[in-house]
């Protein structure tokens, strides 16, 4: 198509002028988010010697990994129209399920066994149970008809539950070396979950981009009344995004119980709030159909640095919690600019 579309009506040609290349560009929310990152990597530099150096950049990439791999979960779900608050649950219960199949002795109140499984089976039980969870959470959208934001929220509050109640508020710890080699080692200079992120990032993109089912999602979460006339699965592709976002949650947990070496009732509190922040400075729409899978990563990557600017500048721990409410207000102000282009 020429940048000048020509549309006739009635005897009138009317030049319509299509935006440059540049302006497109300019106008994407990852480019945005690039730009902020840069304009505040510059004053960070100026702040702290630290923050520059590799092994910090590399602690950041580190520590947020697991948060940008529960928010491509949630983009997807978000994408199609729908929502899921218990992110943070579902990780507390995918790392714990993980954290007693590997540990190699008993551990908590009710001596829950440590069966000293294989760290690539834990790790797998770990995320079939997020998977599960999102499939639970799928089905009471889609086929109970309980709006997304009740279903997850309930959710939320009954696999936390679980998890201090397995637990018995105690911590499991007692892991081998393998395993956490999942959340602490490195590939040459590369931490591990950094590597999880990438390849996991690829999937979803090409996902998305080449697979029917990502085209659906699209179409479902822009309309979903005339993605069902049209005889799209709406169903199947709704409980679908759920599934994957259980999933994708699943190997979060898994990496955090692995990078901190302790499986915690109250491990990933309030991620929920995190991943979905991240999400959506991201780029993608609360009201659905729009999203990519670089703006949900550029958004949880401008969430942690915003985060290590917090250490590096000294400021108190209490005031994190209303960094974090900030966040979400300021995600939902950008989502609203955006729909009213």
């Amino acid at each position: 198509m020429s940048k000048d579309a020509s549309v006739e009506s009635k005897g009138t040609t009317v030049v319509a002028r299509q935006p440059g290349i540049i302006r497109r560009i300019l106008q994407r929310p990852e480019t945005s988010i690039v730009i902020v990152l840069v304009a505040l990597s510059l004053f960070l530099s100026q702040s702290s010697d630290a923050f520059l150096t590799p092994s910090n950049l590399f602690n950041i990439l580190r520590n947020n990994a697991d948060i940008a791999i529960a928010a491509l979960g949630v983009t997807l779900v978000i994408m199609a129209g729908g929502i899921d608050l218990s992110i943070g649950s579902t990780m507390a219960l995918s790392g714990l399920v993980a954290a007693i199949a590997v540990s190699q002795g008993g551990t908590t109140a009710y001596q829950l066994p440590g069966f000293g499984l294989p760290p690539a089976l834990a790790f797998l039980l770990g995320v079939l149970a997020g998977t599960l969870v999102g499939l639970i959470n799928g089905l009471l959208v889609v086929r109970l008809k309980i709006p997304p934001f009740i279903a997850t929220l309930g959710m939320l509050g009954v696999v936390r539950g679980v998890v201090v109640g397995l637990t018995s508020g105690q911590t499991v710890r007692n892991f081998p070396v393998e395993f956490t080699n999942l959340g602490q080692g490195y590939v040459g200079p590369v931490p591990v979950p950094v590597i999880f992120l990438i390849v996991l990032a690829i999937a979803v993109g090409l996902f998305l981009s080449y697979h029917v089912w990502g085209t659906y999602i699209y179409a479902i979460g822009g309309n979903e009344t005339s993605a069902t006339l049209t005889g799209l699965p709406v169903e199947r592709v709704r409980i679908l995004t759920y599934v994957l976002s259980g999933a994708l949650a699943g190997v979060g947990g898994v990496l955090v119980v692995a990078r901190l070496g302790v499986s915690a009732p109250t491990q990933a509190l309030g991620y929920e709030l995190f991943v979905i922040a991240a999400a959506v400075i991201g780029g993608v729409s609360l009201s659905g159909g729009r999203g990519t899978v670089l703006g949900a990563v550029l958004g949880a990557i401008l969430i942690g640095v915003l985060n290590n600017a917090l250490v590096l500048l000294r400021v108190e721990s209490y005031w994190q919690q209303a960094f974090t409410g900030g966040i979400i207000l300021l995600s939902a102000l950008v989502d609203r600019l955006r729909q009213r282009r």
